[in-house]
């Protein structure tokens, strides 16, 4: 009896497990961003001081106040600049030196 059990019990994970299985994107998701531009984007959200801001337990509070809206004009102003163009550049350009040494 306990081994009937033991069979229907693997047997009922192994088909709930297929049925999660199927569920799931068949494709990865793509944000439109390369590798380098993420990098990129990441490197100024810190260098705008963005990463050092404590996190609130309400993101709403900390969007409020005069630091947070100050280090993410920053933020924004580097995505416009040339320093996030070179270093997306700057990514690029180890990504193609990796894959040139392999």
């Amino acid at each position: 009896m306990r081994t009937l059990s033991a069979i229907i019990a693997a047997s009922l994970l192994a088909v709930s497990g297929l049925a999660m299985a199927q569920d799931l994107p068949q494709t990865a998701a793509t944000s439109g961003k390369s590798r380098a531009e993420v990098l990129a984007d990441l490197e100024m959200f810190q260098r705008a001081g963005l990463g050092l801001l404590p996190s609130p337990v309400g993101y709403v509070e900390s969007e409020h106040t005069n630091e947070y809206r100050k280090a993410y004009s920053e933020y924004q102003r580097l995505l416009a600049s040339p320093a996030y163009t070179a270093a997306v550049a700057k990514y690029e350009s180890r990504s193609a030196s990796r894959l040139a040494s392999k």
